[in-house]
């Protein structure tokens, strides 16, 4: 079984490799930023990313990027952003766990 500093270690190397985000609209990826990588108290590690398109759009998807630049995870959406003023803020949870089998 996995012991306490494994879970931590586990934690800390999600949210260190996770290197950049990006978002979908129109069929096209574009940069955009990492407002924090963190582990919360309850041991899960969140990733939180501000979309700002900066024009009225469909955002239909969300992607975290790796150190390698290689995609890790994909979360698919459908917000509609209906001024050029408005920010989006997504995030993704990853919670690690053991099961025994």
């Amino acid at each position: 079984m996995l012991q306490a500093a494994a879970f931590t270690d586990l934690r800390n190397y999600i949210t260190k490799r996770i290197y950049k985000a990006q978002y979908q609209r129109g069929g096209s990826w574009y940069d955009t930023a990492l407002v924090s990588k963190e582990v919360t108290s309850k041991g899960i590690a969140r990733i939180k990313v501000q979309i700002s398109p900066g024009v009225a759009c469909t955002i239909t998807g969300v992607r975290l990027i790796n150190t390698d630049n290689q995609v890790w995870a994909t979360k698919a959406i459908s917000v509609v952003l209906e001024t050029a003023d408005t920010n989006l803020l997504q995030w993704f949870d990853f919670e690690i766990t053991e099961e025994e089998s």
